[in-house]
């Protein structure tokens, strides 16, 4: 087959993502269903790619489940999200992909609902043509699943667009009235797992100013503010260090991946493949918070250290690589 006329459609229950993709929604989408998009975005560049808009979940759990998905199936390659996945909504006519970002076993194992869907997740898992996760910490945690033909693709920016002047950062900074004679530190985005209550607690808040972030939650004491997607990245350059202490399983972490692009160091917990992340940048991996402080000082010190030794691991992930990855491992299914 000529692998140019190959059409590909995404089947997934989530309607973020064609509402972000025809601009109807001004929520940011971040982590897993912004990778996704962008490796939409880049295969369409060669292929036919669409979302099956059959697959969207408008009605209850019931209904979906009765429901016949795969006549709806239009493709030659499906790409599947862990929910479509675990119940077996896919053709094995067809060649399948599913993209894993990350496995939290804890809420699995809460009850008997959320043990019967990963025992169908991993089971199908293993019908499929490849598998996709985004370190090697979870292509290893797979593989102990019994589950082959996995393929790590990392997650990749346009790296030209996270290169800001000191003009840039200093106007930033009046803009949004940040204090200019005290070290900047992120404690994240103010949401649960992230670990921003339990950060508060302990960080030195006469010595730095921090902030978290969030459109729409708020905290009593943290000062929390919201960026376009534009000038996220910009706040990050601002930022003398950023925190990512999250106590979830992470697949990878966009916030840090994006602070080393803009040469920010990074402290974090390490969880999930956030540890490959962190380990591979040369960054700080903290597992003791009463540590937080003197560490943060230690960041601010060795700045342009830690800043320009993890630019230089996590620049070569850039929208080339991503483009090449995702092409090749569509040409190599057929």
């Amino acid at each position: 087959m000529n692998t140019n006329n190959v059409k590909i459609q995404w089947l997934t229950k989530s309607s973020s993502m064609i509402d972000f993709l025809d601009g109807k929604t001004n929520n940011q989408i971040r982590g897993g269903r912004l990778y996704e998009i962008e490796a939409i975005n880049v295969l369409k560049s060669k292929y036919e790619v669409n979302i099956n808009k059959a697959y969207i979940k408008r009605s209850n759990i019931i209904k979906y489940i009765l429901k016949n998905h795969k006549k709806k199936i239009e493709a030659d390659i499906c790409v599947l999200d862990p929910y479509v996945l675990a119940l077996g909504k896919f053709d094995l006519r067809k060649k399948n992909i599913a993209i894993i970002h990350h496995i939290d076993e804890v809420i699995f194992k809460k009850n008997i609902v959320s043990k019967f869907f990963y025992k169908n997740l991993i089971k199908n898992l293993r019908k499929m043509d490849a598998v996709v996760v985004v370190s090697e910490v979870w292509k290893s945690f797979l593989q102990k699943k019994r589950i082959k033909n996995i393929h790590v693709i990392y997650n990749a920016f346009n790296v030209e667009k996270y290169n800001f002047s000191s003009n840039q950062i200093s106007e930033f900074k009046t803009k949004y009235s940040l204090d200019l004679d005290k070290p900047l530190v992120y404690l994240g985005p103010l949401t649960n797992g992230k670990g921003v209550a339990e950060v508060f607690k302990v960080i030195d808040k006469e010595k730095f100013q921090i902030i978290a972030t969030s459109k729409t939650l708020k905290h009593a004491n943290i000062n929390t503010l919201y960026f376009s997607d534009v000038e996220f990245p910009l706040f990050l350059a601002s930022c003398d260090v950023v925190l990512c202490m999250s106590s979830v399983p992470e697949g990878w972490n966009r916030i840090a991946h994006e602070s080393l692009l803009v040469k920010t160091p990074v402290i974090g917990s390490g969880s999930g493949g956030m540890g490959e992340l962190l380990l591979k940048s040369g960054q700080i991996v903290l597992s003791n918070l009463s540590n937080l402080n003197s560490q943060v000082e230690i960041c601010i010190k060795n700045n342009s250290y830690y800043g320009n030794l993890g630019w230089k691991y996590v620049s070569q992930w850039d929208v080339a690589y991503f483009d090449n990855q995702w092409k090749k491992l569509i040409d190599q299914l057929y």
